[in-house]
């Protein structure tokens, strides 16, 4: 799956693209070199506590599994664009440490032209507990989406925008903007319309 040759997306929004991802990359290289610098340079052996080296190659241990994580959802997801073909909304129920845990959360089912339509779920909540995503419904059937890799969530892409009502999804932290914006009002990263 690949992106639409067709789709043309702004210079702007891809300039800022491009910095973060590689802000991203860099910020983890940098972590990662610290992390293992500390962990080869300081030698607790002779210290009060020497379990403190313990706990170090752990912390480090944790942090290199979430820059695994992230550099993952970087480099190795990939770019797609589809249609959407259907909008599901339903509630999940999800087990916990402390029970049940019941979420009401949206669906989105896209054909990317594969063998099998590709399924994305939703959740925003806002102050009342309610999902944004079902409340205000920024995402139609019909609506061509684009989805870049290090991205949390698909943008909509080709939507007439003459109606200010119209809505549209920041692809960097997933809060609703309206059409008369043209930077997410929360993150202030540059919208696709």
């Amino acid at each position: 799956m690949a992106i639409d040759k067709s789709i043309k997306l702004p210079q702007k929004f891809l300039d800022q693209y491009r910095k973060n991802i590689g802000s991203r990359i860099s910020a983890g290289i940098t972590l990662l070199c610290t992390a293992g610098i500390l962990c080869a340079a300081i030698d607790f052996s002779e210290s009060r506590y020497p379990v403190m080296g313990i706990v170090m190659v752990m912390a480090c241990g944790f942090v290199l599994a979430c820059l695994i994580v992230g550099i993952h959802r970087i480099l190795f997801r990939t770019s797609w664009s589809g249609t959407i073909t259907d909008i599901d909304a339903d509630y999940h129920i999800r087990t916990k440490n402390r029970g049940l845990s019941k979420k009401f959360i949206v669906t989105l089912t896209i054909d990317c032209g594969g063998k099998e339509p590709k399924k994305f779920e939703l959740l925003h909540e806002d102050r009342n507990g309610e999902n944004k995503y079902y409340t205000e419904a920024p995402y139609k059937v019909g609506d061509t989406v684009v989805f870049l890799r290090g991205m949390k969530y698909p943008m909509r892409y080709g939507v007439a925008t003459e109606d200010m009502l119209t809505l549209f999804i920041c692809p960097y932290c997933g809060d609703i903007n309206k059409a008369e914006r043209d930077t997410c009002y929360k993150c202030g990263k540059y919208l696709v319309k």
